[in-house]
Parts: structure tokens; C-alpha cells; sequence
């Protein structure tokens, strides 16, 4: 809190995007570098934690992508913010189990910490690795064949054809907020607080920021209150140019909306909502993902399909059917087990609603991706 309100005394007020980073990967403070994010121990649950059948099902997604673009003999999975590395373990099972696809693929995974790539490396490798994991550009082999690359930005990963997944990565890049008054866009801002703390403060007039990144809110939004993310902006417009010139494809799974929710910043602790000002560093900061504003980004040489629901995606995908298989040698508990983590997955109370997929293509592609399609609901049978 210290160096943060220092700052704000010899500056003045910050951005949130500004704040975001101070607070999530400041080197010596920062939230991702110091804590233990995810799982039951951490602040939140991820979908691939939940169950097995989720990553197993985004693999199965990657092969049949791979076999329409003709099976090249080349193909880079590419995932941004892996998190434990569990997502990427359970693709990695399952390319185990084509060989073809499993001697054409490589693992790239976009991760700025150390203390992250060492999980991922366990859950890769399969042991403790004594090597130093801060290194650029580490490179080992896994335990289901394929090697595996880490990178600290998108830009180190070669250019290459890719399929990209992005899991919960771009909730927490940084946000600007904005908000109307007597038809002109403010900029949020952090400042201190009488008396210690920090609060949300209203530029005066517009700012910098509010003429820079409003520039796609049409004068029919009704809307006073707006997030905006350059930095996705700009990843998404990076993910698509590489798609555009080496083929390839993306998936984007997160919570959000498609242009229409408005003051969404939040943080999390302990599996619960937690005020962002409050004890800076100690939780997770988060916003909702705008994936309208992410299509656009995308631009014209590429195509998108999407957001769908995750309950509409992993029913496209079969989940269903996998449940079946693994039940078949469960004993109860276990049974009991995966039926609550489908649930967890599905139900639109849960995750079923909240997280939404969006695919990108090359322009000619001329088919719809599996998941894609609008389905009917999870426990409904289509009506024929």
C-alpha cells in the first residue's frame, strides 16, 4: 500500500489499468508473483481444476481444427497465462492418444512468473525441476512426448501456425473505467483517501485516456458507465494478424458480456467478492470481458465465431457423452464427483452462463467450429 499511495502523493491519481498492474505483477508486490492463486488454497477455481473433462474436451477441439486445416506436419498450441499448467496437461493426455497429431504439435505457454512455470513445468514433466524457470525462452520435454516452450510475451512465441487458448487470461488484463456526465466521458480514477485508504475518484473534464480509447462507443450506447481494455485490444489484433498470415486458430474462454454491462471491476479472496481498493495485493482484481469490443479488434481478415455460452460449447463438444465413459468404471463417490463438477460446469447459475467461448479462424474458413452451433439446453433432447 505504501509505494502505491507514495506514488499517487508524487503523481497524482492513477488509471485502474495503471492501478491493475501496480497490484497484480508489481516485481516485488505484486499479487500473481506472491501468491498462491488457484485452486481449493487460492482465491478462486479455474473450469480446468473442476474436472478433467474440460481441458481433455478444448484437446479434442485442437485435433479436429488441426485435421480441417489438412493435418500439417507443423503445429503450435499456444497458451496465454496457463495458470497451474492443469489445462494444458489434460490437451497434452489427450494429443497423446492420436500420434500423428501428437508428433506435429508443440506446447508454447505465455507466462511472465516464475513461481507459475515452475507448476506448470511439474504438471508437464512430471517432476521437480531444479532448473532455473525464469530464464527466457526455457524449453523442456514432456511427459507425453511433445516439448514444451515458455515465453514471457506473445511476441517471443515463433510465428508460426498456431492454435491459441486463452483461458481466463484477458479478465485480468488491465481496464480503463469511464463514466458520463452531462454527455462527456470521465475517466475513474484511485486516489487516497482522507484518512488513509484509497478511494474512486471522477476526472474533471475528459482526459487523455477517454479521448484515446472511447473511440468505438457509438453515440446509440446507451450506457454512462464503460471498461475498456487496450492492452486485450491489442493481444486479440496479434492473435488474429498471425492467424491471417500463417493460418492457425484461437479460443477464448472467459466470463463476459457482449457489449452491454457496465462497472464490472472487482476483486476476489478466498472464493469470495472483495472490495479492489481494500489491502492492495491480497486479492485478485478482475473485470468482465467486453467480446465485442475483442471481435472488433479482430478486424476484417479473419473470421469470428461467437461468444457462445460454455454450456452451449462443452455440449457441442459431447461433454455428455464423456460423463457416460467415466462413469461406466466409477465407484459412487466418484460418480457423485464428476456428476457435481458437470453440474458446476454446466448450470446457468454456475459457470453454464457466465463463460462464454469465442473462436477465430482464417477469412476462408467455411464451417462452423464444433461448439459453435446453437444448441438447446444442457439436459434438453433436441426436438426432432
Amino acid at each position: 500500500m505504501r509505494h502505491l499511495t507514495s506514488r499517487i502523493k508524487a503523481n497524482g491519481p492513477l488509471s485502474v489499468a495503471e492501478y491493475m498492474k501496480e497490484v497484480l505483477i508489481n516485481p516485488v508486490t505484486g499479487y500473481y508473483i506472491n501468491n498462491e492463486v488457484f485452486g481449493q488454497s487460492g482465491d478462486y477455481i479455474t473450469s480446468p481444476e473442476i474436472t478433467q473433462m474440460f481441458g481433455e474436451l478444448i484437446g479434442v477441439w485442437c485435433i479436429h481444427e488441426w485435421q480441417q486445416m489438412g493435418k500439417p506436419e507443423k503445429l503450435q498450441i499456444v497458451e496465454l497465462g496457463p495458470g497451474k499448467g492443469t489445462l494444458a496437461a489434460d490437451m497434452m493426455r489427450v494429443f497423446s492418444q492420436f500420434k500423428e497429431f501428437n508428433k506435429a504439435v508443440s506446447l508454447h505457454l505465455v507466462e511472465v512468473s516464475p513461481t507459475m512455470r515452475q507448476r506448470q513445468s511439474e504438471a508437464l514433466t512430471g517432476v521437480m525441476t531444479p532448473e532455473d524457470t525464469s530464464v527466457d525462452n526455457l524449453t523442456q520435454k514432456t511427459k507425453y512426448g511433445p516439448e514444451v516452450h515458455w515465453h514471457r510475451f506473445l511476441e517471443q512465441v515463433p510465428n508460426e501456425r498456431s492454435c491459441f487458448i486463452a483461458h481466463e487470461f484477458f479478465d485480468v488484463l488491465p481496464i480503463y473505467k469511464f463514466q458520463k456526465k452531462d454527455g462527456e466521458w470521465h475517466e475513474i480514477l484511485v486516489d487516497i483517501k482522507e484518512g488513509g485508504g484509497l478511494r474512486f475518484i471522477m476526472s474533471r473534464g475528459p482526459t487523455t485516456n477517454s479521448k484515446a480509447f472511447l473511440t468505438h462507443i457509438s453515440d446509440s450506447d446507451e450506457r454512462d458507465h464503460v471498461e475498456v481494455s487496450p492492452e486485450s485490444g491489442t493481444t486479440i489484433q496479434k492473435m488474429s494478424e498471425r492467424i491471417r498470415d500463417q493460418g492457425g486458430r484461437a479460443l477464448i474462454i472467459d466470463y463476459g458480456h457482449d457489449g452491454t454491462k457496465t462497472d464490472t471491476f472487482r476483486g476476489f479472496k478466498d472464493h469470495k467478492l472483495y472490495d479492489p481498493l481494500e489491502n492492495p495485493g491480497s486479492a485478485d482484481l478482475t473485470a468482465d470481458v467486453d467480446f465485442s469490443y475483442l471481435k472488433r479488434c479482430c478486424g476484417e481478415d479473419v473470421k469470428t465465431f461467437g461468444p457462445v455460452t460454455q454450456n452451449n460449447f462443452l455440449n457441442g463438444m459431447g461433454i455428455g457423452v464423456r460423463l457416460q465413459v467415466l462413469m461406466q468404471n466409477a465407484d459412487d463417490n466418484t460418480r457423485k464427483v464428476l456428476m457435481e463438477s458437470v453440474r458446476r460446469l454446466m448450470h446457468p447459475r454456475e459457470m453454464g452462463e457466465a463463460f462464454k467461448f469465442l473462436a477465430i479462424a482464417p477469412k476462408d474458413t467455411g464451417y462452423v467450429p464444433p461448439g459453435f452451433s446453437p444448441i438447446t439446453c444442457h439436459n434438453e433432447q433436441k426436438s426432432k
